[in-house]
């Protein structure tokens, strides 16, 4: 039985920030104007009945369930208590694990200790310093949140604040966004890359150079970033390193955005629509949306769609250069949005190839660099280079990709219709 354990409830539809770059409202995709502002409690007695089925004939004991949005904290305190109260008390055999994403603005002490109460872990977003954090996260009449958003960091160092969320912008220097980790006093981050895809390029990359074998922007950025990480001793938890430096030792990981795993994740709607992950909306409207849901449907019906299939299958269903990339099996194609492009769908390398094979060889061979040279002759590793992993995309292929694959994956071309 293909198997979900994370769970992603779009409790609230609306938000009370309009970030520029965000996926759900400003990139294109206006589908959430259908949706109710904020997820009933029926919908939830209705998604723990689906749940507690579904759990039960796949013999699944664990579930993660994140409160997200929009914004999750225009909701109430009591909401949450009895969104949880409803599904502990509906799903027995269940072991649940809850955290919220918000963008922290009206975060006090009072919800730190509410959520303390519950166990419900707390991740803030924050886009490093004021001025670039306030560049694209801003209030609805064009003020910038950074204050509020900083506050409620340092006041959650004490409080059971479980880190911070941040999309990468290389436009900032990397000396100042350490620092101001520093003065934040974070613990834990963890860094996404920006959504976009081949038609809808992010502000961090340079159309006129994007296609130059040597432009790797986000590399650049978070090599100089790990350089400094590396030498800090009192250094905070930088996921993205971590797993990325875990899964070269061997040690078995993945996410969305790297590695071989199956994408575990679905998202319930405010309406209880049971869809594929929302970041996807980046790339055209209504992509996400099907017509299933927890008031008429149960979980794994949800596999009868043919995004979420793809997306279940993403590190798998990959193009034909990735099927022969050195890389391969630490990058896993990259995140599924970040393939896309009009012409043909899904079936491209994601457009941070270049970036994540630059990484992903950097960290390789540092970490070879701190190995014993006995041990790195056991092991008969030599250092992977980003110019022979770049050049060998112009070889013939080894691997074939599947045919079937393919069209799947370009099934999702925009221009059939044109």
């Amino acid at each position: 039985m293909k198997k979900v354990t994370s769970y992603v409830l779009k409790v609230a539809s609306r938000c009370n920030l309009n970030c520029s770059y965000c996926y759900m409202y400003n990139l294109g995709d206006k589908t959430y104007l259908k949706q109710p502002k904020f997820m009933s409690v029926d919908t939830v007695k209705a998604l723990t009945l689906r749940l507690q089925s579904y759990c039960s004939r796949g013999a699944i004991n664990f579930v993660h369930i994140i409160f997200h949005g929009g914004e999750p904290l225009l909701l109430s305190k009591e909401y949450y208590a009895e969104c949880i109260q409803i599904l502990t008390s509906g799903c027995p055999g269940v072991e649940f694990n809850f955290s919220l994403q918000t963008n922290g603005v009206t975060l006090d002490l009072d919800w730190y200790n509410f959520f303390n109460s519950l166990k419900i872990k707390v991740g803030i977003s924050l886009d490093g310093p004021k001025a670039y954090h306030d560049e694209f996260r801003l209030f609805h009449n064009g003020k910038g949140s950074y204050h509020e958003v900083a506050n409620a960091v340092k006041l959650g160092n004490q409080n059971g604040l479980t880190g911070i969320l941040m999309v990468i912008n290389p436009k900032i220097p990397v000396q100042e966004f350490y620092q101001e980790l520093k003065e934040l006093g974070v613990k834990k981050i963890n860094l996404l890359f920006p959504d976009g895809h081949f038609d809808r390029l992010p502000d961090g990359i340079d159309p006129d150079k994007f296609k130059n074998n040597g432009y790797t922007p986000y590399a650049d950025w978070l090599i100089a970033l790990f350089k400094i990480w590396k030498q800090d001793k009192g250094r905070p938890v930088i996921r993205l390193f971590e797993t990325l430096i875990e899964m070269l030792a061997g040690i078995p990981r993945g996410n969305q955005g790297f590695g071989r795993t199956k994408n575990g994740v679905m998202v319930i709607e405010s309406d209880g629509g049971i869809e594929v992950t929302d970041s996807l909306r980046a790339c055209y409207e209504g992509i996400t949306r099907n017509n299933y849901n927890v008031h008429a449907n149960e979980i794994d019906d949800l596999f009868k769609d043919q995004i979420f299939e793809v997306y279940y299958n993403a590190h798998d269903l990959v193009a034909e250069q990735c099927l022969n990339c050195p890389v391969y099996d630490i990058c896993g194609g990259g995140f599924l949005g970040n393939r896309f492009a009009n012409h043909n769908g899904f079936d491209n390398p994601t457009i941070y190839c270049k970036d994540m094979v630059r990484l992903i060889t950097f960290l390789r061979n540092d970490l070879l660099e701190s190995l014993p040279e006995e041990t790195i002759s056991q092991l008969m590793a030599e250092k992977l280079l980003y110019d022979d992993v770049i050049n060998s995309f112009k070889l013939p292929p080894q691997n074939l990709i599947n045919l079937e694959v393919k069209q799947q994956l370009n099934s999702f071309n925009q221009l059939i219709a044109l």
